[in-house]
């Protein structure tokens, strides 16, 4: 997971490098004779204000990226919000400049490397709550969360409710337990507080990935493998 990709701005010449949601191996690049933004009346009528400052500027931006593997080209729309932060020159004087945080990509790039073993109810869940990153982070919160169930469903834990499962299932691993547990009780937040944030879903994502890759892919045990054969070959 390339965790800082999805906490960057935009500019009207540059989008994160995220990956394409088509081929899964090329990048995005903004086309930037899409790019248009427009500053909100409501942002308008405050620059009559007299302690008015260039950061209370709202914007709302619409544009496109593309793949830049030739082979694929697939087009992404996206849009959001925007407004305005200083910059220091190297002269110490004070510029300010645009910026712009995504709400809506369509189709969304994947956050994470999704196992290609992995079930395609899991996979739908997860495009979910790539959709709702930015824009519904409880809902993403949520999303998560019913990722757990499938995932539970599909090794076959069993149990009377998710919490049981979990449990469950830490007895035979408790190392990876312990980290469904952790986003089991972030779903409950997205799903009863509501206070989810950014950094929270991310670090969610990042656990998601590892334990995806360990129940579904087996990677501990498939590298425990190879380093028996190589040592069963090569030991004196």
């Amino acid at each position: 997971m390339k965790r800082h990709l999805w906490s960057q701005n935009l500019t009207a010449t540059y989008c994160p490098a995220w990956p394409c949601p088509r081929c899964k191996t090329g990048t995005l690049a903004l086309d930037k004779q899409s790019f248009r933004c427009e500053e909100t009346v409501g942002s308008k009528k405050e620059h009559s204000v007299p302690e008015w400052e260039p950061e209370w500027v709202r914007y709302v931006f619409s544009t496109w990226a593309k793949c830049q593997t030739p082979a694929c080209g697939e087009a992404v729309a996206i849009s959001g919000t925007g407004s305005m932060r200083s910059a220091m020159e190297d002269d110490g004087n004070v510029t300010w400049e645009d910026y712009f945080s995504p709400l809506f990509c369509f189709p969304m790039p994947p956050i994470i490397d999704i196992p290609q073993k992995c079930p395609q109810k899991i996979r739908e869940e997860l495009g979910a709550a790539f959709g709702a990153f930015w824009s519904l982070p409880a809902s993403c919160a949520g999303r998560i969360r019913v990722v757990l169930e499938h995932l539970m469903n599909h090794i076959g834990v069993q149990g009377n409710d998710l919490h049981s499962k979990l449990d469950a299932f830490a007895k035979n691993d408790p190392a990876v337990g312990a980290q469904l547990m952790a986003l089991k009780w972030l779903g409950n937040s997205g799903s009863h507080v509501g206070e989810v944030s950014q950094d929270d879903l991310l670090n969610a994502f990042e656990i998601l990935e590892h334990s995806l890759s360990e129940i579904i892919d087996q990677r501990s045990a498939n590298v425990s493998a190879l380093a028996k054969k190589l040592a069963d070959k090569h030991k004196n």
